[in-house]
């Protein structure tokens, strides 16, 4: 369950598996029919659980992009960082850190400030109120993401995440290519 007693079964979508690609096979050859069944197994997982954070954030009238930029703020407590700087830590661009910003702004939940050093740069910093927020939601995300791991042991959560380390090296990589 989700909250609310709400299912996240209905979040299941059949997307193509082994079956489909082994019938696929004499048209494309190359394809590697394990490997391509991982990833659509890997694509869909991975929609699911954006669809069931976004459920889960949104009940609480807020964001995954949201609570990225304030948890990069708690993480430097006392410091106030550049809004460059936190699109850098999440990988995203600074325009996307700099509308996030200003919702967060409007809302009280940080601040603007001139940096000390250079007058012209503008950093970003947790407001009290901000910080009272974070307390508020993570305690929740955090047991919803304990629940949906509870089927894994604990050795077999560190191979996973080993698993995936392993799937993203491969993923940089082939940004080289």
């Amino acid at each position: 369950m989700l909250t609310n007693n709400m299912p996240i079964s209905f979040l299941l979508r059949k997307l193509p598996r082994r079956q489909v690609f082994e019938g696929l096979l004499p048209r494309y050859p190359e394809l590697e029919v394990s490997a391509v069944d991982c990833y659509m197994a890997l694509l869909e997982l991975a929609g699911d659980l954006l669809i069931v954070t976004d459920i889960q954030l949104a009940r609480r009238g807020t964001s995954l992009g949201r609570i990225r930029v304030m948890m990069q703020l708690l993480r430097c407590p006392g410091k106030a960082l550049a809004p460059g700087e936190i699109a850098a830590r999440m990988g995203v661009t600074p325009a996307t850190v700099t509308g996030l910003i200003d919702g967060l702004e409007r809302e009280g939940l940080l601040r603007r400030e001139r940096s000390s050093g250079d007058r012209r740069s503008v950093l970003a910093r947790l407001t009290a109120k901000g910080v009272r927020f974070l307390d508020s939601v993570m305690p929740e995300r955090f047991r919803l993401v304990s629940r949906l791991m509870a089927k894994l042991s604990e050795s077999d959560r560190r191979a996973l995440v080993r698993l995936l380390e392993t799937v993203g090296h491969g993923l940089q990589e082939s940004d080289k290519e």
